[in-house]
């Protein structure tokens, strides 16, 4: 045993000891985890008017480092050099951070993305500054199924469900049926797992 255990620090350029097949176990896993991060779809990320986020920062006579400070209160670390980077319009914010960045700007999420009335379920979403793993957790949903419905434009959830989405989101089931009727494109399709279709909104 000593033997192999020697053989194996030699053998491995770590100089860290794997017996003899154990090694292979190790190196398969790093090349699936690799290879997975190199599926992993980019992070969603909304429509953003770096315009109306410097307007509203100075409207208020907030400096980007006060900005950085009031987000990071909120519970939603982030940098001055990144407020600069969404101000110039060389990076977006991610949904969590445009809904923070929201709150302390004191304007409204639409008004950051640049947008009038909202057109989509994701926008309506937004509107009411919920993320998707939060609102579907209010509707008592699974989140994927949830993000599969702004994506593909059909609503798939059942009475309760429909009636928490309706409640929280501030939607007629007619309105429902417009928004969901329009798929939204943020979501990419390879984060979605191929499920069988599910049936469009019942109205009550």
């Amino acid at each position: 045993m000593i033997t192999e255990l020697t053989r194996a620090r030699a053998e491995s350029p770590d100089r860290r000891a794997f017996p003899r097949g154990h090694r292979a176990d190790r190196d398969a896993s790093t090349s699936v985890r690799d290879a997975d991060q190199k599926e992993r779809p980019p992070l969603n990320r909304p429509p953003f008017s770096p315009d109306v986020a410097l307007s509203a920062r100075r409207a208020l006579g907030m400096s980007p480092q006060q900005v950085a400070e009031h987000m990071n209160a909120c519970g939603v670390p982030t940098d001055v050099s990144l407020v600069h980077a969404w101000e110039s319009g060389e990076h977006g914010p991610a949904e969590n951070e445009l809904i923070a960045l929201a709150d302390v700007l004191w304007c409204r999420t639409t008004e950051l993305m640049g947008i009038g009335e909202p057109r989509t379920l994701t926008q309506h979403r937004l509107a009411r500054q919920f993320t998707t793993a939060k609102l579907a957790r209010s509707i008592g949903m699974d989140t994927v199924r949830y993000e599969r419905a702004e994506q593909q434009g059909v609503w798939p959830g059942d009475e309760r469900q429909t009636a928490a989405l309706l409640r929280l989101l501030n939607l007629t089931p007619l309105q429902l049926s417009k928004v969901t009727a329009q798929a939204d494109p943020s979501w990419p399709a390879a984060s979605i797992p191929a499920k069988s279709k599910p049936s469009r909104v019942r109205s009550r």
